[in-house]
């Protein structure tokens, strides 16, 4: 029998599948980038820092990095198919650094000149930047540094050639998603809540498998009990116990190929036919779980390495934490400064970034 808690076939396909575009109060946001640079005491002062140019909150990052008096920042705007249009993200990176008064260090192109990559001191991993490849490195000065602004765990594989950079020496820093001035950890479990009752699951009487391999299990494990959903947490598909799931959470890193395979979905379409799949990150093999006639949340598959819901829903404060943290580590790695586990961020290193993903 169905729980009664699960939407029907019909009623899923009857429900949004995506959000409309969030509406941004450009200078709430730079309030709140002007108290976190105070509240991390970041400071770029006289570096040159590479980010992306793009639209929505990401769009204030070359505008944090010049409030945080960088000497020169350069916003790279792409154009793809995914990503058409150069105008939309030039204009609203621009617009930011209008309002704070710091156009003058805030230059948009959409390429550097080879040899400009020896003036570059900090470049952010971005879509705009590119995969950071051996090539890029290779242009980078010996001092330069990569910021992920993103824990390792979050990547998806290839977008830094962490053993390029190690034989270079130049350093690749994370920020600390668990430190107080970041804290995205509740946030990101608060988000895959949201994703949920998007998807009609009524939490405080949902049986929930949680599929996750991140440091992110105990935070939303937290958070699903604490709205009153029976939850237990399995670190890999095919640990899962054999029980009749009302809802599965998939909450794997990104990989190159769906952890939520075949026949990890066979063993599921078994035992737990009516159950509800939540893509929250990480991939499922969705022509396989068409296949078993699994249900999937959300509908439209999320881009690869992105999560279901973006960030951006929670508002501002933090996509502009994890932006102002990620500058901040990458800060900090720059000048010395020593990371330990409580700090503001670590160093990454080829070993770390595959085997574990453990923090230097």
């Amino acid at each position: 029998m169905v729980s009664s808690l699960m939407l029907l076939p019909g009623d899923l396909a009857a429900r949004p599948s995506a959000r409309d575009v969030i509406e941004i109060d450009f200078a709430g946001v730079l309030a709140i980038v002007r108290k976190q640079i105070a509240l991390l005491d970041l400071d770029l002062s006289g570096l040159t820092v590479v980010v992306g140019a793009t639209t929505g909150h990401q769009a204030v990052t070359a505008t944090a990095a010049a409030l945080a008096n960088a000497n020169r920042v350069v916003a790279l705007t792409r154009i793809s198919s995914r990503h058409p249009s150069l105008a939309a993200s030039a204009d609203a990176t621009s617009a930011f650094a209008n309002l704070a008064k710091v156009s003058e260090r805030v230059e948009v192109t959409n390429r550097i000149d080879g040899r400009k990559w020896q003036d570059v001191d900090l470049v952010t991993n971005c879509l705009q930047v590119g995969p950071i490849t051996r090539s890029l490195i290779e242009l980078l000065p010996s001092h330069a540094v990569v910021s992920l602004m993103a824990e390792p765990w979050e990547l998806r594989p290839g977008v830094v050639d962490f053993d390029a950079c190690d034989e270079a020496g130049i350093k690749v820093a994370a920020p600390n998603l668990s430190h107080p001035a970041i804290d995205l950890l509740p946030e990101l479990a608060r988000l895959c809540c949201i994703l949920l009752r998007d998807a009609g699951v009524d939490q405080r009487a949902a049986r929930l498998a949680i599929v996750c391999d991140t440091p992110f299990a105990p935070s939303l494990e937290h958070t699903l009990r604490e709205s009153g959903a029976r939850v237990t947490v399995f670190s890999h598909p095919m640990l899962m116990t054999n029980d009749a799931w009302d809802v599965i959470v998939v909450a794997m890193r990104p990989s190159d190929k769906p952890s939520m395979d075949i026949n990890s979905l066979g063993r599921i379409a078994r035992n737990s036919r009516q159950a509800l799949l939540v893509q929250f990150s990480g991939g499922i093999d969705r022509s396989a779980a068409n296949y078993f006639g699994l249900r999937i949340w959300p509908p439209k598959r999320p881009n690869r390495g992105q999560l279901g819901l973006p960030l951006d829903v929670l508002g501002s404060a933090p996509m502009v934490r994890r932006l102002t943290g990620g500058l901040k580590a990458a800060e900090a790695a720059y000048r010395g400064v020593e990371l330990g586990e409580d700090s503001v961020g670590f160093l990454v290193t080829a070993r770390s970034a595959t085997v574990g993903w453990e923090r230097a």
